[in-house]
């Protein structure tokens, strides 16, 4: 995992710009990007990688890379533990 994604997605999570994943319905929707940015490393997702969708309670999307988005579930089971 790049450290430096581990580290946004730990300060997003503090800072309630991320919930934890074990928080979340349990549906993903995994798509071609669209250049929209993942909200883990604020970078553009592209029409050459997966996009990895799921809606929060509140209404609000939440969008990853692959990588991000395994990222996330990592940092969230670590917490969990």
């Amino acid at each position: 995992m790049n450290p430096d994604v581990a580290s946004s997605i730990r300060a997003k999570i503090a800072a309630g710009r991320l919930p934890l994943p074990a928080n979340l319905p349990g549906k993903v929707w995994v798509g071609t990007g669209n250049l929209r940015p993942c909200d883990a490393c604020d970078q553009p997702i592209t029409d050459a990688e997966m996009e990895y969708e799921t809606d929060l309670p509140t209404g609000q999307t939440i969008r990853f890379h692959k990588p991000c988005f395994e990222a996330w579930q990592t940092e969230g089971a670590r917490r969990m533990a």
